[in-house]
């Protein structure tokens, strides 16, 4: 029987501490900005424990984090699906709707046939407050999950998996800021990750405004064309300079960003004009903490 997390503990806490920026801040932008990363962190936070909760089950495995389900970068025991006809859908061998078929019913019937649905059993968790795209977006526009994982934990980001569901045996490799050529170790188990408290597993995502995308493809991916100082995916910018993550040890906070280049990819556009498949920010110290984040076994 599954672990649930105790929900309704961490709404009375949040609600509490609402309540109290409410008081403090009447009838202003700001405390309803407030109160949206104060819900985004709950979602994170119970998000974080219930995939913790998961890899003890699991003898230390990790969920799967991407929602590829064939192909060279896909993940068994996925932590969410695809939208699917019914929640009981497996996408490997049921029908799918197409994206001209897609309806909010179908979005979460895809998050509760998720391998983390059992811990949580509230859909609600895995939508940041603050998404600019479910309301107000009609279908088939309207994205629903906000959150992604970490390519490295478990996700999309390798190069070849040895059978299936078997383990990974060929990594993507990186050129460093000094110079030298590594391997970028996507890790299975719970104890390759190193100093978990540092390395974050979700990351809010705007899937829609930055790809196109009906709903949120493989996992959260970072350092395109091998390349440190390159942007590949990015957070979402929901929050106005900030954005929450949850992270190995089941915490979540949230960061604010410090380079002006960051804010304008954010905000939907890239002023040094190049591709959004390859942005490159040199230097860019909001890069360089999100990549530290990323690098799970180092």
């Amino acid at each position: 029987m599954k672990r649930k997390i105790n929900i309704p503990e961490i709404i009375v806490v949040l609600a509490l501490a609402v309540f109290i920026l409410m008081l403090f801040l009447p009838h202003t932008g700001r405390a309803k900005e407030l109160s949206r990363i104060l819900l985004c962190m709950t979602n994170q936070r119970i998000l974080s424990q219930a995939w913790l909760a998961y890899q003890e089950e699991y003898d230390g495995h990790l969920v799967g984090g991407s929602t590829y389900y064939r192909g060279s970068r896909a993940t068994p025991y996925r932590w969410v699906e695809r939208p699917l006809y019914k929640p009981d859908d497996n996408p490997e061998f049921d029908p799918m709707p197409t994206d001209n078929e897609l309806t909010h019913e179908y979005r979460l019937n895809g998050i509760k046939a998720g391998e983390l649905f059992p811990y949580i059993g509230n859909t609600s968790v895995y939508h940041c407050p603050a998404s600019r795209l479910w309301p107000p977006q009609n279908e088939p526009h309207a994205v629903y999950l906000s959150y992604q994982v970490s390519g490295t934990m478990n996700s999309e980001d390798f190069i070849y998996r040895e059978g299936w569901p078997g383990t990974i045996s060929i990594y993507r490799t990186i050129f460093f800021p000094d110079g030298t050529r590594q391997s970028l170790i996507c890790v299975e188990k719970y104890n390759q990750i190193k100093n978990p408290v540092k390395k974050y597993v979700l990351v809010e995502e705007d899937v829609q405004g930055a790809f196109g995308q009906l709903f949120p493809a493989g996992g959260f991916v970072l350092m395109s064309n091998m390349n440190f100082w390159s942007w590949w995916d990015w957070p979402a910018g929901f929050h106005n300079g900030q954005a929450t993550f949850g992270f190995a040890d089941g915490h979540a906070e949230t960061h604010r960003w410090m380079d002006n280049r960051t804010i304008w990819l954010l905000r939907g556009y890239d002023n040094s004009g190049k591709s959004f498949s390859s942005i490159i920010h040199p230097d860019n110290p909001d890069l360089e903490w999100m990549n530290r984040g990323y690098l799970v076994a180092k």
